[in-house]
């Protein structure tokens, strides 16, 4: 016995690459091992009772629990963001456009916007104290849409056409875009210059100075019904400039110094002088050839 188990450890030591297993049959299995470790035959289970099939199911399973936990989280985190998203907007119309916050600023009495009308015509001659500027949105709302009726009638009377678009839609970008576009450089320069402006007060004195494009552009086209078209220039001199004036007043009483006040009265003027200049002869040009005919 003591013989026959020396013999078998010199033949484990002759072959280190080799393991002899004896099976319940009594035969011998013989397992080679490689490089990478103990290589089983295929079917065979490894030491811990589970085989190579086994082990790359359950590692695919694993796999594909994790990628769709992964896209459920994904989903539902996307579901969460566009909820918030929604909610968010939902709540910013809700407390911008609701009525009740837009009505102090169109809450003007008929006789009140008279007043206003005809006190755009006349220059303010207090000096010193800050000139009172009105507050309100309505009477420049009007006054704009007046302006696009007597844009329109002029558009259609020259028989201006324009490519991309409508006659209604030019006439309202291009008085609206003056309103506002003119109100946001005045604004702007107000600021840098520290003058005592806010925005809606900006808004609200460039509206009122529109007065004199509506009153203007009507005048002339009524007088180039009967071939008086010099009438623009002395109509631009005296109404636009007691406008005007009426705003240089309001800008030089709210500025710092005389030089600011120069400076952003100057803006506005330039800006109102060329805008009556322009709506004139862009849309008007045409109907003054055609007045001179008849």
């Amino acid at each position: 016995f003591n013989s026959n188990k020396k013999m078998a450890e010199l033949e484990e030591v002759e072959n280190p690459s080799e393991w002899y297993n004896s099976t319940q049959d009594g035969g011998d299995t013989v397992i080679f091992l490689g490089e990478g470790g103990i290589q089983h035959p295929e079917g065979e289970v490894g030491r811990d009772g589970v085989s190579q099939e086994q082990k790359g199911s359950e590692q695919t399973s694993s796999s594909q629990l994790l990628d769709g936990f992964k896209a459920q989280l994904s989903q539902e985190m996307a579901g969460q963001l566009w909820q918030a998203g929604k909610q968010s907007t939902q709540n910013l119309i809700n407390t911008y456009a609701h009525i009740d916050y837009l009505r102090p600023y169109f809450d003007v009495e008929p006789q009140e916007f008279m007043n206003r009308l005809l006190k755009s015509f006349i220059p303010d001659t207090k000096v010193g104290a800050p000139q009172q500027a009105p507050s309100e949105l309505y009477g420049p709302t009007m006054l704009v849409f007046t302006l696009v009726a007597i844009l329109l009638y002029g558009m259609k009377t020259s028989g201006h056409t324009v490519k991309d678009g409508t006659l209604m839609g030019t006439a309202l970008a291009v008085c609206l875009g003056y309103w506002i576009g003119v109100s946001s450089v005045v604004t702007f320069m107000s600021f840098l210059f520290n003058a005592h402006l806010s925005l809606l007060q900006v808004l609200s004195l460039i509206g009122y100075s529109m007065t004199a494009h509506c009153t203007i552009l009507m005048l002339s086209t009524l007088f180039d019904h009967y071939g008086i078209s010099t009438m623009f220039y002395l109509f631009l001199l005296i109404i636009g400039g007691l406008t005007a004036l009426k705003t240089t007043g309001i800008l030089i009483s709210r500025s710092w110094t005389l030089r600011d006040g120069l400076v952003l009265s100057g803006i506005a003027v330039t800006f109102h002088f060329l805008s009556i200049l322009y709506l004139r002869f862009a849309y008007h040009k045409v109907y003054e050839a055609v007045a001179e005919v008849l």
